[in-house]
């Protein structure tokens, strides 16, 4: 490690081709406090963040051979002197969350939410039996037998139950289409079967910080998206019945750490989608309009209070790709 470097905190970012990993990059150099170290599974000509970061990595896969990846990146940390962790694949932050006693145990903070809460919301059958459970008044009407499925019933909506960025999400019209994607005649554990809903996408980014019972939300509604479902056209709102449902979500789920809730708006009622158990795709539009989910998620690791500023409500975000060289 370089000597101008000796009085900084080592942070590892990995899956830096992200959008939120990039965001994660950007804020912690702007503090310019972080010794910033960048994982990801393709090489450095092919990331653009690559440039960014203070070293770079070539990482295994974190979605496949769970076990092994956690000795991997726990050998890394030590070697590497790291002392924060962030993490946003959801694979990957399931992962870790599910071993945190070994990074406490090394002396690295991972910035994620309670394990707790990831452990319930990455995987969506348990969520929404949990939201059926605790908030009803958002849930989305869920089917575990095909013989509870009447015609009345469709369209559905089919999904993973450990999915991401809308891989595998397919719309259902008719019974027989429903059959050929559950092979037979059973639903099958790892897929979710629901009412198809449509209406406005509203996305909030929740922060809260059990420790000193602060917590802060950034609501905006998505005004144009990708077909990876990531808002790209963004106006910042505060919907005071969004905000109370948002403020129930997070006590109830005891949140601590950073998370991002997905919302249908359908005639002033709301559907919740997911939860994201990890800093989402649009977390750039939050720290630019005075929620900065990167800074505080860092605080909350750390056990400080957290630093909200002011909302920018009613301003519009876009997204933009930019090219770089990556021969340096």
């Amino acid at each position: 490690m370089e000597k101008q470097y000796e009085n900084k905190s080592v942070v590892l970012v990995t899956a830096i081709g992200t959008a939120a990993a990039t965001t994660v990059v950007c804020e912690l150099r702007k503090t310019g406090q972080y010794y910033i170290i960048g994982a990801d599974i393709n090489s450095k000509v092919e990331i653009a963040t690559s440039r960014e970061v203070d070293e770079f990595y070539v990482f295994p896969s974190s979605v496949c051979e769970f076990e092994k990846y956690i000795e991997f990146v726990i050998s890394f940390c030590i070697k590497k002197k790291v002392q924060y962790y962030y993490a946003i694949i959801d694979e990957e932050v399931a992962n870790l969350a599910a071993h945190k006693s070994r990074f406490d145990d090394i002396g690295v903070k991972l910035c994620l939410a309670n394990p707790e809460l990831i452990r319930i919301c990455h995987h969506k059958n348990l969520f929404f039996e949990w939201i059926r459970e605790n908030i009803s008044e958002i849930y989305i009407q869920s089917f575990h037998r095909l013989q509870d499925i009447e015609e009345s019933d469709f369209p559905l909506f089919v999904k993973p139950t450990e999915g991401r960025a809308s891989n595998g999400c397919t719309r259902v019209d008719t019974m027989e289409q429903l059959r050929e994607l559950c092979s037979g005649n059973c639903i099958p554990a790892d897929v979710l079967v629901q009412k198809y809903i449509e209406g406005n996408v509203i996305a909030v980014d929740l922060v809260r910080n059990a420790v000193t019972n602060q917590s802060a939300q950034l609501q905006r509604k998505e005004n144009l998206r990708n077909e990876s479902g990531c808002g790209i056209a963004v106006e910042i709102i505060r919907d005071e019945r969004l905000s109370e449902i948002c403020k129930k979500i997070m006590r109830k789920m005891n949140l601590h750490g950073v998370v991002n809730a997905e919302f249908f708006e359908i005639n002033g009622t709301f559907r919740i989608i997911e939860i994201n158990p990890r800093l989402s795709a649009g977390t750039s539009f939050s720290c630019q309009a005075g929620l900065n989910t990167v800074l505080n998620a860092i605080e909350i690791a750390d056990g400080r209070r957290c630093k909200f500023g002011e909302i920018s409500v009613g301003k519009h975000f876009v997204k933009r790709y930019e090219t770089y060289e990556t021969d340096f």
